[in-house]
């Protein structure tokens, strides 16, 4: 083999040798995610509950959704538009982060074919025993570009609304205003 052969065969061992180790190095990463979330991988079929308003008349919606974990990075799929918020609803994803296998945290927004501008974050925390989030978003939305309202995830679509109307039971003081009118 000459001179060219040699050089050709080492690039290619080191192009293979540099996927190796950034294959091994994701594989590193992510275990050291998963034990830092507790080895808890929430990925599956869920459903949630969100308190939203349409004409400025509160709303409980139930949407079922798709969670996708790798690590600490999560993506969450809503399945279909809200059946109680026909004006309203819309579909939408979610990028988050999950965080000490308890904190839930970051942005949604819907999806192109949908031609809705509503996004926002949200914030929740992990009930694993129960395998509920809690927790709230804030955003725009139906009624205005600031509005903010309670929001469950669950394994059941009457267990999501449930804790949901518990939680709005328990805090009233913290849902008087869903949204903000500039």
């Amino acid at each position: 083999m000459g001179t060219w052969g040699s050089l050709i065969v080492g690039a290619i061992l080191g192009v293979v040798f540099d996927i190796c180790i950034k294959g091994i190095w994701k594989i590193i990463i992510r275990r050291k995610e998963v034990e830092d979330n507790n080895h808890i991988n929430i990925s599956g079929d869920w459903f949630a509950a969100w308190q939203t308003s349409v004409d400025n008349q509160q709303l409980l919606n139930t949407e079922s959704l798709k969670i996708k974990q790798q690590g600490k990075n999560v993506v969450v799929n809503n399945c279909e538009r809200a059946p109680e918020n026909p004006r309203g609803g819309y579909l939408w994803r979610a990028k988050l982060q999950f965080y000490q296998g308890r904190y839930l945290m970051g942005w949604y927004f819907p999806l192109k074919s949908e031609n809705n501008s509503s996004k926002g974050i949200m914030y929740m925390t992990h009930f694993s025993q129960r395998k509920e989030f809690y927790g709230k978003w804030i955003g725009s939305g139906y009624d205005g570009e600031l509005e903010v309202g309670f929001l469950v995830f669950a394994q059941t679509r009457e267990g999501a609304k449930e804790k949901l109307e518990q939680l709005i039971q328990n805090h009233p003081h913290d849902v008087k205003v869903i949204g903000y009118d500039m």
